[in-house]
């Protein structure tokens, strides 16, 4: 398997805008239960395998988003963002609070179907988990993806967001099997 280029993104919501980015009204917006996990995994593996940049670490990312749905999600760990379309799940974000020195906020990313992409679901989608990690009291916000995902490229340096090199700690759990950061 090829290694990687991890990128991290920053931001510091002491500056995060109060101008709530515009969602049309057929979309709901909530956060997933129990009930909702296999559907909420089956709409970030399909957003994630419609992400080519993905292919060489597709599926032992998805395992450790598999294990956040089905572990960490029942017991409080982690909570998944949703935007529904009816009744089908159409996009998600895992988020978590952990410390701010040196955790990874986003357990999943910010994953939206390919089919309702380019409709600002992912700025919102993006913009939400910020606003909820900003009531629980978390100053600054980190994620890691990889180099070349539309999230690197386009959607992650939204709302001032910085790019950087993660550490070395944050490379190793974000290559491991079960990574730790998924259940801090």
């Amino acid at each position: 398997m090829l290694k990687p280029i991890w990128v991290q993104f920053s931001w510091d919501l002491t500056s995060l805008p109060t101008t709530v980015p515009a969602l049309e009204s057929r979309y709901v917006v909530n956060s997933a239960t129990v009930a909702d996990s296999d559907l909420l995994q089956a709409a970030i593996e399909r957003s994630y395998t419609m992400e080519q940049a993905w292919n060489n670490h597709l599926n032992l990312r998805l395992s450790q988003i598999r294990r956040s749905i089905h572990e960490d999600l029942p017991v409080g760990k982690v909570t998944y963002i949703v935007i529904r379309h009816g009744a089908r799940i159409i996009g998600g974000s895992g988020i978590r609070e952990g410390s701010e020195d040196n955790s990874i906020h986003f357990v999943s990313g910010v994953c939206v179907l390919n089919e309702y992409r380019c409709r600002g679901l992912g700025t919102f989608l993006l913009y939400e988990s910020l606003r909820q990690l900003k009531e629980k009291g978390i100053k600054t916000v980190r994620a890691i993806t990889k180099k070349g995902v539309t999230a690197e490229r386009y959607l992650y340096p939204k709302f001032n967001g910085v790019r950087s090199v993660p550490a070395v700690e944050q490379i190793k759990e974000m290559e491991s099997a079960s990574p730790s950061f998924l259940s801090k």
